[in-house]
């Protein structure tokens, strides 16, 4: 397998030397850190391809580092976190997490989803070179706006890219692929991401707002292409 870069940043060093030989035996290159500030000190020389973030970090809260993160680009990012509540959850996937996983967690559980983030990602990181040209072949069109499965890529109606995160973008294909049909949140997430993703519906709202921001209306449209449903689920209308 291609080797990528992976960044633990994660209080419990104890955990250190779980991380670092379950995801080398895998081919991943790996280095953890235990703060924000010995994070900030390594990413002076390292870029990763997925960081795994530690929610409470000695230093501050590692839920504004996600955020942080996602702003720069479209690395994968999941979040490691002892707190089980819904709420949590729901936070880290608005900060823009990929996928979040409760402590303690089983070793072989946390490769997997590892795996399952770099898979999803691994398209969009090849989009970044594609041309305009090659931006006409997509899968779905509302308005000018242009999507790709193959690509992981969402072109708006000015031909700009639009960076979503992964459960975004696999929030707006299972609309898409339901168009004009009302899902509930429960086949929303069955849709995206089968029976392994363990998250709560609410998650699914916290995406919607977020979709609705990243794909303004547009030719004189007032209304979301996200339509809600009260007491049902949503549905895409464009």
């Amino acid at each position: 397998m291609q080797h990528l870069n992976v960044i633990a940043v994660d209080h419990e060093l104890a955990i250190h030397g779980v991380l670092t030989d379950s995801l080398s035996a895998e081919g991943y290159r790996i280095k953890t850190v235990g703060s924000i500030s010995a994070f900030r000190r390594l990413e002076n020389a390292e870029i990763a391809d997925l960081y795994l973030i530690d929610q409470t970090l000695p230093d501050g809260n590692g839920l504004s580092l996600v955020r942080e993160l996602r702003l720069r680009g479209n690395c994968g990012i999941i979040v490691l976190s002892s707190r089980s509540s819904e709420a949590d959850h729901v936070l880290g996937l608005e900060m823009g997490a990929d996928d979040y996983i409760v402590k303690p967690f089983r070793i072989r559980e946390l490769v997997a989803r590892v795996g399952a983030v770099m898979r999803r990602r691994a398209p969009m990181a090849g989009a970044a070179n594609l041309n305009s040209e090659r931006h006409q072949d997509c899968d779905f069109n509302f308005d000018g706006y242009r999507v790709s499965c193959a690509a992981r890529q969402v072109i708006d109606p000015e031909g700009e890219a639009i960076p979503l995160t992964t459960a975004e973008f696999d929030l707006l294909i299972a609309l898409l692929r339901c168009r004009g049909h009302v899902c509930n949140r429960d086949r929303l997430l069955s849709l995206m991401k089968g029976n392994t993703w363990n998250a709560s519906d609410r998650a699914i709202d916290g995406l919607v707002s977020r979709l609705r921001r990243k794909l303004p209306v547009v030719n004189g449209k007032t209304s979301s292409y996200i339509r809600t449903v009260h007491g049902i689920g949503y549905a895409f209308v464009a």
